[in-house]
């Protein structure tokens, strides 16, 4: 994911307003309580899911698609969803708010307002790994994200996609309503950079959002070569042990995850009760 900031007309109100401003606040909070309304009740984001296709030639699309290395059923399965005109899946997220979102883009002038456009890869080909250490399995997991720099090359189709997402977010501010109160570019600080300057950008900028997923993924046909669970979750070679979350989702989907996670738990659950009761007939036989 990146987060690229824009300045905003300094009249519109943004939730930094009512964290710097104590009387305001409080005034928002009275309002909510007492008619459901103001600021306290304002939808946080816009959020939209675009395929690629709707702003990426046809044949950019096969031409990336083409040169990703399927080692993999995941990598297959990725590259067929990127060239596939049938699919119109939302392959990357778009989120527009008032506010900074930024962790790199510092700013001590109250005076200055900013809105933020995150561009987040649903489908990434990158990589990463998230090991604990042995010798102090309590520790902090080392987590490496590989953002852009996964094995044989497909990490750097992932940088393509993003500078494209980029190019994209910034025709979306410049377009009305947006365009409207948005007076400038403030991170990265020019919307002129050419495609080597955007792509160093994202590089330094990258983040991981909120929606992680598949570090025990199901294995499917592949098994414990594929992933850490099988389809009922129970973990490979671990007898009782399932994982119920949505580290057993082997790849991301186009939407947040809080139903699917919903999903999944209700369906482990009835599984749970069916081996349970499977066991105690086996049993009592």
């Amino acid at each position: 994911m990146t987060a690229t900031i824009y300045e905003i007309d300094p009249s519109i109100q943004t939730p930094e307003d009512l964290r710097l401003d104590a009387a305001l606040a409080a005034e928002a909070d009275k309002l909510f309580e007492s008619t459901r309304s103001g600021p306290r009740a304002v939808l946080p984001c816009s959020i939209c899911y675009v395929p690629f296709s709707h702003f990426m030639p046809p044949g950019v699309l096969a031409d990336i698609a083409n040169r990703a290395p399927c080692s993999g059923l995941r990598e297959e399965i990725l590259a067929d969803r990127l060239s596939s005109s049938e699919l119109h899946l939302g392959q990357v997220e778009y989120i527009f708010d008032v506010g900074n979102w930024s962790p790199f883009l510092k700013s001590s002038n109250p005076a200055i307002k900013y809105a933020t456009l995150l561009q987040i890869l649903q489908y990434p080909f990158s990589r990463g790994s998230v090991h604990i250490s042995p010798s102090d399995p309590h520790g902090k997991p080392n987590i490496d994200p590989q953002y852009y720099t996964s094995e044989g090359g497909i990490g750097a189709l992932d940088l393509e996609l993003q500078v494209h997402c980029a190019r994209f977010g910034q025709k979306l501010v410049q377009t009305e309503p947006l365009a409207r109160f948005i007076k400038g570019p403030a991170c990265p600080a020019s919307a002129e950079l050419d495609d080597g300057e955007l792509k160093q950008w994202v590089v330094d900028n990258t983040i991981t959002d909120w929606h992680p997923v598949g570090t025990c993924a199901m294995g499917g046909s592949l098994r414990t070569e594929g992933g850490v669970v099988d389809e009922r979750l129970q973990v490979y070679g671990v007898h009782g042990l399932r994982v119920v979350d949505a580290s057993v989702m082997p790849l991301q989907i186009s939407a947040h995850l809080q139903a699917t996670v919903y999903a999944i738990a209700e369906k482990a659950s009835e599984m749970i009760k069916e081996d349970r009761f499977k066991d105690a007939a086996e049993f009592n036989e």
